[in-house]
């Protein structure tokens, strides 16, 4: 059977209706339904079938849409942390994607939260996660970073790190740990994303102050150089916005570059749509997030012109991704999108874009970029 999978595999990239409705409904049965395991079977596909990945490269790239990104010019499009936690197929992804965001990359293996931590609405393509940060450690994840380097993969590594401090009162904890994780892996960075975001791990917490974002940023900006740094931060409500936009000042004055926008909004166990849950609340992530993206970006480059933005948060139409670019993105990423409709949705999102940009009267992104946002 591993001739049709291949075969399915590389057709799915083309082809986002296969992937829904084929490709991933077997998936599903393979892992008798265990949401997780079907994560894992992407990943080890990912890796079996490089080869389809690598024929595909020249159809994924789009010229046109190439933006400046760590020194280089390359596809304005992602993967967003998450996706690859612990750096499995790093050298798969690089032939599709202009970069990787990969982790959270935590010091100390972890197992996570309870199970189970992962639902999913197919009907509105959402997910809810509270797997809590699981992840192999530090020297797991140098392994893969390395193995990386030495195969010369094309794409640029932004690592997601976070340390974890055991308790509110234990922040330099967390410091400690965001020290080790920086200075061993940014040899095989181009830059870092800091997150101290995720709603499935308490105590992150006290992390999320004006004081933390710039001193983090600071700590981390006296290991990498010039490198991109960037801060994930999660959607807000109106009510939250002056302390939303404190914390990134912070972090802009503590030579923070900018932000990925947004990550996972919190739900109570009574939102989620299943009987038994390991935690008390979840992430929810999807379409769900398409306003508070969009209300980030906006904010963000409104208040902050010269920022740079990562867009992310429920990215699964060409139109979202046009939405996401025209509000003042630099770049966009993604991970759940890609779930539902595998890789070949970026084939829309390059087409809606290009489309909209010939309308206005750009012949590039970085034309239009420029133009409008002073995006260099």
């Amino acid at each position: 059977m591993s001739w049709i999978e291949r075969r399915a595999f590389a057709y799915s990239l083309h082809h986002p209706w296969f992937f829904r409705y084929v490709v991933r409904p077997q998936a599903y049965r393979k892992a008798n339904g265990d949401q997780e395991r079907v994560h894992d079977l992407a990943l080890e596909a990912l890796v079996e079938y490089e080869d389809a990945l690598r024929a595909a490269a020249e159809k994924f790239d789009f010229p046109d849409l190439h933006v400046p990104f760590c020194g280089k010019k390359v596809s304005p499009f992602g993967t967003a942390a998450g996706l690859d936690k612990n750096g499995e197929a790093l050298l798969p992804l690089s032939h599709i994607f202009g970069f990787i965001e990969w982790g959270t990359v935590v010091l100390h293996e972890r197992k996570g939260n309870n199970r189970p931590r992962v639902a999913v609405d197919n009907k509105k393509e959402e997910i809810y996660n509270a797997q809590g940060f699981p992840h192999k450690g530090l020297a797991y994840a140098l392994a893969k970073a390395q193995a990386y380097a030495a195969a010369n993969g094309k794409a640029d590594l932004i690592t997601s790190v976070c340390g974890i401090p055991p308790s509110p009162d234990k922040i330099d904890v967390a410091y400690e740990e965001l020290e080790t994780l920086v200075r061993a892996l940014e040899p095989y960075s181009s830059g870092f994303v800091w997150n101290p975001y995720s709603p499935n791990t308490d105590a992150l917490k006290a992390l999320r102050t004006p004081e933390h974002f710039h001193t983090s940023a600071e700590l981390i900006r006296k290991i990498i150089g010039q490198k991109l740094l960037l801060v994930k931060m999660g959607p807000y409500e109106t009510e939250m916005r002056e302390t939303w936009l404190q914390q990134i000042a912070a972090w802009l004055e503590g030579r923070g570059d900018g932000i990925v926008a947004v990550n996972t909004y919190i739900v109570s166990r009574d939102h989620i749509p299943c009987r038994q849950w390991g935690y008390p609340s979840a992430g929810r992530s999807g379409t769900n997030l398409q306003a508070y993206r969009q209300r980030a970006i906006c904010d963000a480059r409104s208040i902050f012109p010269k920022i740079f933005i990562a867009a992310a948060g429920g990215i699964n139409s060409g139109n979202e991704a046009w939405r996401a670019i025209e509000a003042g993105a630099n770049v966009l990423e993604a991970y759940t999108p890609f779930t539902f409709h595998g890789f070949g949705i970026l084939l829309d999102w390059a087409r809606t874009i290009q489309k909209n940009l010939h309308k206005k009267g750009y012949r590039t992104l970085k034309e239009y970029q420029l133009s409008n946002f002073y995006i260099h």
